[in-house]
């Protein structure tokens, strides 16, 4: 009850927006029809951006992912929403320079030769101003909005509460899992929240994609970071969104297309790093042609286990391999109870099949991946936020790609590059260090399996062991488990015969066999010949 009361004020608001932006229904599921109010006739796209701008952060962020999803919202609501990016209102300059001498313990004018109060950019989080240090070097100074993180927390929690609401009594919720949605932004705004996490984020970044000699991320000054203020280079530029075609015509724009999509694909199925918002306000177009990557904020990181599964999903949908790809996505999700497998892979693999009808130019990994969310949904797998933040950095990357060089062929560049990419990696995987857990597994397997075997034998006598099976014969599944029980008995005891026998060589007394002891031999033997009886049962008999 005191977090309801806590955030009244927020569903009164919230519930105002729905209603005036006409979606009425929503708030009504929501439980949030006591503020209805008639729909405004003059209600626009810029309107609704400027009404969730006023709700907060966790809603503009919410709404800056969401403006990426044309699945979601028409293209003149993502026209309008896509400006929440950089462009929202500004803080007072004032509390700006307070937030700084809070956080350095020095106001700006001691700290640089130079402080611009005017903003270079103000995003729901924080804005950024130019500035030069003292020796010279022009940097910006990218400094947290007041209180944000404290009204980001009770906003998410808010959230929180009606994504679930939602997610259980509409369908709407079931098809765009607004829980997942929530996830995302809780997780995109923590690391947004701390500047010291951006920093490490930039560093490592620019140490990724050093090969890519058309990209450049900004260093920051690791003196001048803490968790609300972060001073790093300036790269000199024009934001991607404000150069001319003009301007474009005069460079080497299939190239730098190239370097972006491969640059997207080291991050994404290799390094587990990956830039997760690159829409053009956050890309420079330097003065020497090269593109800057200025904002490390939403930087997610992922497991190699993720990062492997979703490179197989990528070169299935770019190959058309429609079963492949439902088979991978539902082993990233969590199937719901009740969920038709047979449904859900048929449903994919349709979305896939329906590339085929489609020119090279318009094929659209992020766009497909963005699908494959919505019908997964629908038929009851649950996702894994990271694939809302992942689809959300591919539709961005292929906006910017496609505005660099409109014919390119996506399809094969992320085939090519994916596998070779994939492939050169395997073996730099294997390292000595998983080679050695490996061993130990092994050994942990062998030291265990003659007691988990025992206990199974003692089961199977005392008529106490069970097994759940359809349609097989009790009589030859137990056959099964004995011819099972006795090779792998065998197997111990040809391991132990070939370590005695090593252990024996080490001793010169006694009868001699080959040139070497006799009993050490003989083991040795014993093992070979019970090694070769049990290939010829797998090889021979059991085929």
């Amino acid at each position: 009850m005191l977090q309801l009361a806590k955030n009244a004020g927020q569903y009164v608001e919230l519930a105002k927006v729905l209603f005036r932006h006409g979606r009425g229904e929503l708030a009504t599921i929501l439980g949030l029809d006591a503020a209805e109010q008639p729909a405004d006739e003059s209600s626009t796209p810029e309107s609704l951006a400027r009404d969730i701008e006023k709700l907060g952060p966790a809603y503009i962020k919410l709404a800056q992912i969401a403006s990426t999803r044309e699945d979601m919202i028409s293209a003149d609501y993502i026209e309008a929403l896509s400006r929440l990016q950089d462009d929202v209102e500004p803080v007072a300059a004032e509390d700006i320079r307070n937030i700084i001498r809070e956080e350095l313990g020095v106001g700006p004018d001691k700290l640089f030769a130079q402080f611009d109060d005017s903003p270079l950019a103000c995003a729901s989080l924080g804005q950024v101003h130019r500035a030069t240090l003292r020796d010279g070097r022009e940097v910006v100074v990218k400094v947290q909005r007041p209180d944000v993180a404290e009204d980001a927390k009770t906003q998410l929690a808010a959230l929180r509460d009606l994504a679930k609401i939602a997610d259980s009594k509409s369908e709407i919720g079931r098809k765009f899992r607004f829980c997942t949605l929530v996830d995302a932004v809780d997780y995109a705004m923590s690391l947004e929240l701390d500047y010291r996490t951006e920093a490490a984020n930039l560093l490592h970044l620019k140490e990724n994609l050093r090969e890519f000699d058309s990209m450049r991320v900004p260093e920051p000054i690791e003196s001048l970071v803490t968790r609300r203020v972060l001073v790093m280079e300036k790269l000199t530029g024009s934001a991607l969104k404000d150069v001319s075609g003009v301007v474009l015509n005069e460079i080497d724009t299939e190239s730098m297309a190239h370097d972006i999509i491969e640059a997207y694909l080291q991050q994404i199925l290799v390094d587990g790093l990956f830039h997760a918002d690159p829409h053009p306000g956050n890309l420079l177009l330097t003065a020497d042609h090269k593109l800057g990557l200025i904002d490390g904020g939403m930087v997610v990181s992922v497991s190699p286990k993720f990062r492997r599964r979703m490179g197989a999903v990528l070169i299935a949908i770019s190959e058309r391999e429609g079963e492949e790809a439902a088979r991978l996505v539902t082993e990233i999700g969590r199937l719901e109870d009740g969920a038709s497998v047979d449904e859900l892979i048929t449903s994919i693999s349709r979305i896939i099949a329906r590339q085929d009808d489609s020119p090279t130019q318009t094929l659209s990994p992020g766009k497909t991946i963005v699908q494959l969310l919505n019908v997964a949904g629908e038929k009851g797998l649950v996702l894994p936020f990271e694939l809302v933040l992942y689809s959300k950095a591919l539709l961005q990357m292929e906006n910017t790609v496609f505005r660099l060089c409109p014919d390119i062929d996506l399809r094969q560049i992320v085939r090519s590059y994916s596998t070779r990419l994939l492939a050169e990696r395997t073996g730099e995987q294997l390292s000595l260090g998983q080679i050695a857990r490996s061993a130990l597994d092994s050994v942990e397997l062998a030291s265990e399996l003659p007691r988990r075997l025992n206990r199974i034998t003692e089961l199977v006598s005392e008529n106490a062991l069970r097994v759940t099976v359809d349609a097989v014969d009790e009589q030859e599944l137990l056959a099964g488990i004995h011819k099972i029980a006795n090779r792998i008995t065998a197997g111990l005891v040809t391991t132990a015969l070939i370590i005695s026998a090593s252990l024996l060589m080490r001793v010169d007394a006694g009868p001699m066999l080959f040139g070497f002891p006799a009993l050490a031999t003989i083991f040795f033997l014993i093992a070979a010949l019970i090694g070769f009886y049990l290939v010829w049962l797998a090889l021979v008999k059991d085929a």
